[in-house]
């Protein structure tokens, strides 16, 4: 069974730089700015041999209706509240106790929610006085900590408390674990995909306003033996042009550390403004990366049937590199049937990325016909002696003995990829990297 917390309160009262300790890691942005997070992100917080997940929520507004996503942003926290089995109920030593946090705390209470009361910003001297007014304004409260997240003050007892809580029961969670980022321009469609592939349950908010994901949003999904990370990412452009968005590029630039720390990238491209240059930035950063790709074009039922037939035909033509799989969907519709799709390729993806391969086999098989071909350097001819892959490597990594190792045309590396994929494997949505040594 699943054991579930969420951070909940009111805006900038430090909801984001608690997940982020807890976790122990910067995966919530943090900002003064109000509404920094607005969709609900997911971590684990390990204590000791136990885990539990951790919801971090958006700050709750009451009756904000002049804020344009406010019916989504409340849906989310009322369903991380009742999905959960504690909630940290947040307030912060400035603001104090006012009417939305009397609103929230009827709603944990309508709920049947145990919880914890935490008040922050506690090392802010001047305010001290404040916390007498706070402990006075919240009836029947179980349990108060009275905490500073950025001086370490009174964390090591809400640690030990919700270890305490749980009873030292731990989650099971499952080591094969597969990060996929989605990555694409803003309004591609990349959390109408994150909904689609959880079936369409409320996970990430869309809205046809562009940069409405302004931060990365982790989601945990199981199939078969595995456990499935989607990362939601911003809108990465090239050259981060963001100056037109309401938030500044903290947040995008962190794409490309995602990117670089994922197993799979699933592009998301808009099908009717087709592949731009911002599309081909990414994907030669996701090649650069040597990560697993999945290229979607989004968007399909907007299209006549002749104008998607004509589009498709075109693009698998055209497109210059082969090995990489693309699918024309829409993605709000049909999502039992993309699932069934991506479920087995992402998979095929991640064990083809992993596999090893006998070096026998590579010498006896791939040299063969590599060195039937003669190709010259400097008017001397080019021979491959033996070759090898690099186990320790996350991604195909094969390397190659030769008698000359400098000049070697691109087109003859192409040729001997084209080799690999042929007769070893074709490492369908992998990049593949070659090196060539002196003996």
């Amino acid at each position: 069974m699943k054991k579930i917390i969420s951070i909940i309160g009111k805006t900038n009262v430090g909801k984001s730089t608690l997940f982020n300790y807890l976790i122990k890691k910067k995966q919530s942005f943090i900002s003064n700015n109000n509404n920094t997070t607005i969709n609900v992100n997911n971590g684990i917080l390990k204590i000791k041999n136990c885990r539990y997940y951790i919801k971090d929520t958006s700050g709750y507004n009451g009756d904000n209706i002049n804020y344009y996503m406010y019916e989504s942003i409340y849906y989310q926290i009322l369903l991380s509240i009742k999905k959960s089995n504690l909630i940290l109920f947040l307030v912060d030593i400035i603001t104090g106790v006012n009417y939305l946090d009397y609103e929230i705390y009827k709603i944990i209470l309508k709920y049947n929610k145990p919880f914890f009361f935490i008040i922050n910003k506690i090392d802010i001297k001047s305010k001290k006085n404040n916390i007498y007014s706070i402990l006075n304004s919240i009836i029947n409260y179980k349990k108060i900590y009275l905490i500073s997240i950025t001086h370490n003050i009174g964390l090591r007892v809400l640690l030990k408390d919700i270890n305490k809580f749980f009873n030292y029961k731990s989650v099971n969670i499952k080591k094969e674990n597969i990060k996929i980022s989605i990555v694409g321009v803003p309004n591609s469609g990349k959390s109408t995909f994150i909904n689609s592939f959880f079936l369409n349950k409320y996970k990430s908010i869309v809205n046809n306003k562009s940069g409405t994901t302004v931060d990365t949003l982790y989601f945990l999904k199981y199939y078969k033996n595995y456990i499935y990370t989607l990362i939601d990412t911003p809108g990465i452009l090239k050259k981060y042009k963001y100056k037109k968005y309401k938030y500044n590029n903290k947040y995008l630039l962190k794409t490309n550390i995602i990117i670089k720390e994922s197993d799979i990238c699933i592009l998301i491209i808009d099908i009717i403004n087709g592949i731009n240059k911002n599309d081909i930035y990414i994907i030669n950063l996701i090649i650069k990366y040597k990560k697993g790709i999945i290229i979607i074009f989004n968007k399909c039922d907007l299209l006549k049937k002749n104008d998607l037939f004509i589009f498709k035909k075109k693009i698998l033509k055209t497109f210059f590199l082969k090995y990489i799989p693309i699918y024309f969907l829409s993605l709000k519709y049909n999502y039992k049937e993309n699932n069934k799709i991506l479920n087995k390729i992402i998979l095929k993806i991640y064990k083809n990325r992993n596999k090893k391969f006998n070096t026998s086999l590579l010498n006896n098989k791939l040299l063969k016909i590599i060195n039937n071909k003669n190709f010259k350097i400097n008017n001397k001819l080019f021979k491959i002696k033996f070759c090898y892959q690099y186990k320790k490597k996350e991604f195909p990594y094969f390397i190659f003995i030769s008698n000359l190792v400098k000049d070697i045309n691109i087109s003859y590396k192409k040729y001997i990829e084209n080799v690999i994929r042929k007769y070893i494997n074709k490492f369908y949505g992998i990049p593949i990297e070659l090196k060539f040594k002196k003996k």
